[in-house]
């Protein structure tokens, strides 16, 4: 006991001095480290390089004060001395994984590196705490991985073939070089399907609930933005399928639905949202033709209800300042644009139809009043 106690009060040069001072065949003490380890530079690949079975060693447990320091303790603490909190300390080596990519795996996410890796020696490769999968299925439903297509006994124990361990972009933490293979692009295939379908739904859903020209023709174009053709087509059908648009609108969509065709046609590797690629940003800047037209639409629409918005204003105003004729003739110009809100109508009707009635002479209507 006395013998542990003066070990753990010690730092790593008099620890040495005390085991060579007792025993015979105490391995020289490597006081010194490279530079670069010294700035925290670590080359970690070595802890992959020894043989299946033989223990893979942490780089900076060369030089302890990497990751512990160099500030002497007087005693033993409950709790190790590091330089800087996990995952920080993880990171002054390796790269922040949680910033890179747009997805990220739990235990990256929540900075639990230790929950995963050994942080000084281990048997698995990349000092994982236990081998793949046994490691994944402490947090993973085994059976539930066993139901999941492309998972057959051969290949799914694998799990780091086909997924990164840390982050990705791609969706369910797919590696790029699984997406190339021809498993990998049957799911590409199967995204394509799954999200064009997903898109519809919600498309449909937005114009029964009575999302207007605007809105619609606003998520087509943040899809088409971010090269995102498939959802950006489905929105499109729908609005194209429904009376939103006027006939001249209805033609400039028709020609921006055979832009983001075409562009699918020449690229078949397009994306899906959940499985971007390599080409994600060429993709996007493709997208920049239909989406500046659909701008365009958008823009001409929007200064045609601001116009109609301030007609039917000014409108009601001279209304209530006595100038009738000005206002039957304001709110007939309203009541003549098909786009108007449903509300704006009803209330742009109610004025005219007093107006009409107050106009016309005893027994005889207007010939203008609203049938």
């Amino acid at each position: 006991m006395a013998m542990f106690l003066l070990l753990a009060s010690c730092d790593e040069v008099e620890r040495h001095k005390t085991l060579t001072f007792f025993f015979d065949g105490v391995p020289p003490l490597r006081t010194e480290a490279p530079e670069a380890q010294a700035a925290g530079l670590i080359d970690n690949r070595a802890a992959d390089k020894a043989p299946v079975g033989l223990w893979r060693t942490h780089a900076p447990v060369k030089n302890c004060t990497v990751c512990h320091g160099e500030q002497r303790r007087a005693g033993a603490a409950r709790k190790v001395q590091l330089v800087a909190e996990v995952p920080q300390l993880c990171y002054n080596c390796h790269k922040e994984f949680s910033a890179l990519q747009a997805w990220v795996h739990g235990p990256v996410a929540t900075g639990n590196c230790l929950l995963c890796h050994e942080p000084h020696k281990a048997k698995n490769e990349s000092l994982l705490r236990k081998p793949v999968p046994d490691l994944c299925y402490q947090c993973h439903e085994e059976q539930a991985i066993r139901q999941i297509k492309n998972h057959a006994e051969a290949s799914y124990a694998r799990c780091i073939d086909c997924h990164e361990g840390h982050a990705s972009a791609a969706r369910g933490l797919l590696r790029q070089t699984f997406l190339d293979q021809p498993a990998g692009r049957e799911y590409r295939s199967e995204a394509y399907r799954r999200s064009y379908e997903e898109a519809l739904r919600r498309a449909r859903s937005d114009l029964t609930q009575g999302q207007d020209f605007l809105a619609l023709s606003g998520t087509a174009l943040d899809y088409l933005e971010r090269g995102q053709w498939w959802p950006a087509r489905a929105y499109l059908e729908i609005l194209l399928g429904s009376d939103l648009p006027a006939e001249t609108e209805k033609l400039a969509l028709t020609e921006i639905l055979r832009q983001v065709e075409a562009l699918q046609a020449g690229e078949p590797n397009q994306s899906p949202p959940d499985v971007p690629t390599q080409t994600a940003t060429d993709s996007a800047v493709a997208a920049e033709g239909p989406a500046g037209a659909l701008r365009a639409v958008r823009e001409r629409r929007s200064e045609q209800a601001k116009d109609i918005a301030e007609l039917y204003y000014r409108s009601i105003k001279l209304y209530h300042a006595g100038q009738v004729a000005e206002a039957r003739e304001g709110f007939r110009q309203v009541l003549a644009d098909h786009f108007i809100p449903g509300p704006m109508k009803e209330t742009a009707r109610t004025y005219l139809e007093q107006i009409e009635g107050n106009l016309a002479p005893p027994g005889q209507p207007d010939e203008g009043a609203m049938k």
